[in-house]
């Protein structure tokens, strides 16, 4: 999926989380309304998925009832990453690059610990 892509789907699925919030009465218009200002102010097109990844994150710092929406963005992410780092080693290892390749997933796996 490209960047536009991914920040339509995100859009609708913060369109999804405000309605049904509306409709069952656990979210006040006020609140609806700062969270597309602030969904329009940081989802603005053109965006890279790289952009969207970075973005994506913050949604829900300030509005907590977006995190069910962030979610599969961020697990999205980390797989890419983990897959990445895979293929990295992967090739650091057919090179006979043993102790690069510890150092790369080595690496990797301190700063997923730090996440």
């Amino acid at each position: 999926m490209d960047g536009e892509a991914r920040r339509l789907a995100l859009e609708e699925e913060i369109l999804r989380i405000i309605e049904e919030k509306l409709i069952n009465g656990s979210m006040e218009a006020d609140r609806a309304q700062a969270i597309a200002r602030m969904v329009l102010s940081k989802l603005h097109p053109p965006l890279t998925l790289e952009q969207i990844y970075t973005i994506a994150p913050t949604l829900d710092d300030e509005f907590s009832e977006l995190a069910s929406a962030v979610l599969p963005i961020q697990r999205d992410h980390e797989q890419k990453v983990r897959d990445t780092v895979s293929e990295h080693a992967v090739q650091l290892i057919k090179s006979g690059k043993f102790d690069e390749a510890g150092r790369v997933l080595k690496n990797a796996l301190s700063r997923s610990l730090k996440i």
